[in-house]
């Protein structure tokens, strides 16, 4: 049996940021990992050596204030900053390209319905997205795509306040080596226990027993930065139970669907097609290509929402064939569209995560302050989905993690 003052439960960007917190106030803790290694939803693989790609987070965001973005600085790592707009692209429909300028009609759609959603805001009638874009515009399926795309779940399912409560004022930049490992590198001086999965959490008692696939550590405190999908899951067991109020909170917040794939060709097959386009063909809904991302031979998507979980059903297979017949449409079919290599991810079976990142049910975007809101001073909560203005994002979790960390030494 082991014994400490607090328990961190989980590695990703939350519970690094509550460790490197902890170290800070001088404190004593343990961090605690399921899985072979740190950073949870941002990981880093390469393609060929010296070909990083990100299968999960891949942007820092509010650089400002980013607690990676010093790190990158020092590191030398090369930066590129987003597209300012995410309709900045070539339009592909069926058999041809839409004109140049698609893109200003299709973006002044996009923030028109950004418009509509505002206005929601001071009725406070929390609905869906569904329920107040114009479904009936020519632009309809591309903003749905994008949406879900951003948001990991379909227009139908998600909040309207809870989009509008995110915060983004400054433009993202993507890292070229690979916010993975960026985040790894982050937390390269924490000590932490991997493959050290939490089963139970016993609360009963004075102090806080955890039953771990490495034994028994009693603690007075417990900082959980597992994700919303973790916690649904009920693959943690609680001693007592979860209040009422908390559960509601995890139902509210589930975690959404992500697939990001990369396809890597053995010559630039692709070098004439835009570095950013948008094909829709056979009415089978649009899908996003970026085109040699930082100058690199392959092509990045990323799927959002319904379409995103069935390709991770359906398998890596099925997956790149239904996106090299989009490839096929636009580069020509005497294109030789052969990956050498190729990537997909999977979030969603990962039992350590089980989904992408977070977003709020209709009517429920008041609940992220509620997963922020300890039990009892002795359980406190952090990730992603507690941060009510910077979810889904990595500086948004480290954020929660340093207040977690700071509550629970009050």
């Amino acid at each position: 049996m082991t014994c400490t003052d607090i328990v961190i439960v989980g590695a990703g960007a939350a519970g690094l940021a509550a460790a490197k917190e902890l170290q800070r106030l001088e404190h004593d803790f343990l961090l605690l990992e399921a899985s072979h290694r740190i950073g949870g939803r941002a990981y880093t693989e390469e393609l060929i050596p010296g070909m990083p790609f990100d299968l999960g987070a891949h942007w820092i965001m509010a650089p400002s204030v980013n607690p990676l973005m010093p790190l990158a600085e020092r590191q030398l790592m090369r930066l590129v900053e987003a597209d300012r707009h995410y309709t900045a692209a070539r339009y592909y429909e069926d058999d041809a390209w839409l004109a140049e300028g698609a893109d200003r009609e299709f973006g002044a759609y996009w923030d028109k319905q950004f418009d509509a959603l505002a206005r929601m805001r001071d009725g406070g009638l929390d609905t869906s997205v569904l329920d107040l874009i114009d479904n009936d515009n020519r632009w309809a399926p591309y903003f749905r795509m994008f949406y879900a795309q951003d948001f990991t779940r379909d227009v139908d399912q998600a909040s309207v306040l809870d989009t509008l409560n995110y915060v983004r004022k400054e433009s993202d930049l993507a890292v070229a080596g690979g916010l993975g490992d960026l985040l790894a590198l982050y937390g390269e001086d924490v000590p932490v226990s991997l493959n050290s999965a939490v089963r139970r959490i016993d609360c009963s008692k004075s102090q806080i027993a955890l039953d771990t696939t490495k034994g028994l550590i009693k603690a007075e405190k417990v900082i959980l930065t597992v994700s919303t999908g973790v916690l649904s899951s009920r693959q943690i067991e609680f001693v007592p139970n979860l209040p009422d109020w908390k559960l509601e909170a995890i139902d509210g917040l589930p975690l959404g669907s992500c697939t990001r794939v990369a396809l890597m060709f053995a010559e630039p097959v692709l070098h004439d097609l835009p570095s950013e386009f948008t094909v829709d063909t056979s009415g089978d809904g649009p899908i996003h290509f970026r085109n040699r991302p930082f100058g690199r031979n392959y092509v990045e998507i990323a799927v959002g929402g319904r379409t995103a979980a069935w390709m991770e059903k359906s398998g890596q297979k099925a997956t790149v064939a239904f996106i090299l017949e989009k490839l096929r449409r636009v580069a020509g079919r005497q294109a030789v569209l052969d990956p050498v290599q190729q990537i997909v991810s999977a979030w969603d079976g990962d039992n350590c995560i089980r989904g992408a990142y977070s977003c709020a049910r209709p009517g429920a975007a008041d609940q992220r302050p509620l997963l922020a809101c300890p039990i009892g001073n002795r359980l406190f909560f952090a990730g992603e989905a507690t941060s009510r203005n910077y979810y889904a994002s990595v500086h948004g979790a480290c954020s929660s993690g340093r207040e977690a960390a700071r509550a629970a030494t009050d």
